[in-house]
């Protein structure tokens, strides 16, 4: 599919799917996957919840197993056909079964197929991540699209600067982040997404749930935030999709400058990796516990 960018700026629109959980419901939670893909006709991206097919809160290893999906499952290729449908990009997170093994997963989906996959690689004792493995297949965590280059994280990863430290290095313009954020995750949406953001200097895409699965309540605030760190869009409570027109050249242009030729900043050029590596082994076991 060719996408008609605007080059000379880069302009296109990201939107944020904040929907309720049918929980382990796989059928029902792509209807309305399909449904929020269909309604975001117009835009370039749409970001999904965390496991927004599966289901988040399981009980058990023998729940998460019997949800959890392939990538060969005909409801991805129900997706990509939707994404094709609507000429739209969309990233979609469900429990993927792979070998015996049992991920949380984001995929970064187009009208052609399956563009990227990434597995959580921080996992909180929490939910479905309780019976799951760490990403660890070393995969590229950001895809090319005609609407930019997307990189993904999931959830907990937000804790870690280090992961979106790494989307940006790789090229990331915007940082997908599917999430289940539940009421205590209030000072990450209203806070720390906004430092994730303004320190790596990409759009941050975040969708979470809306209503409540298996009698825990969901925060909502799916949200997209600026380079700048300004929140763009906050969906607080409501649930729908919800979009944004964003600049993608901001998120390519790594030099603030305040006062040509007095006051410039350039955050990536002036990182100093190898003095980051001389903490020892020594060091860092003091403040683990």
């Amino acid at each position: 599919m060719e996408r008609d960018l605007n080059r000379t700026d880069g302009t296109v629109r990201i939107a944020v799917a904040q929907l309720p959980s049918a929980g382990p419901d796989l059928d029902a939670n792509l209807a309305a996957t399909v449904g929020a893909i269909e309604q975001a006709k117009g835009e370039d991206l749409i970001v999904f919840p965390e496991c927004t097919l599966s289901g988040y809160l399981i009980d058990s290893r023998a729940a998460a197993e019997q949800v959890a999906i392939g990538l060969g499952d005909p409801r991805i290729a129900r997706l990509v056909d939707a994404c094709r449908a609507a000429s739209v990009f969309a990233v979609v997170g469900f429990l993927e079964s792979d070998s015996g093994e049992l991920y949380n997963c984001a995929a970064t989906l187009g009208p052609d197929g399956v563009l990227g996959t990434y597995r959580k690689q921080h996992l909180p004792y929490l939910g479905a991540d309780r019976f799951v493995s760490p990403g660890r297949d070393g995969a590229p965590r950001v895809v090319e699209t005609p609407v930019g280059n997307v990189g993904v994280m999931i959830c907990f990863d937000l804790r870690f600067p280090e992961s979106a430290r790494v989307l940006a290095l790789e090229g990331a313009d915007v940082i997908a982040m599917p999430t289940a954020w539940t009421l205590r995750a209030t000072f990450l949406a209203e806070h720390v997404t906004r430092v994730r953001a303004l320190e790596n200097l990409v759009y941050l895409a975040v969708s979470d749930r809306t209503g409540s699965e298996n009698g825990t309540e969901f925060l909502g605030q799916s949200q997209i935030v600026s380079p700048s760190g300004e929140v763009l869009l906050n969906a607080g409570k409501d649930s729908g999709v919800f979009g944004s027109e964003v600049d993608i050249s901001r998120a390519r242009d790594k030099k603030l400058v305040f006062a040509a030729g007095e006051y410039e900043l350039e955050i990536f050029a002036e990182r100093k990796p190898a003095q980051y590596a001389a903490i020892t082994e020594e060091d860092t076991s003091r403040v683990r516990t």
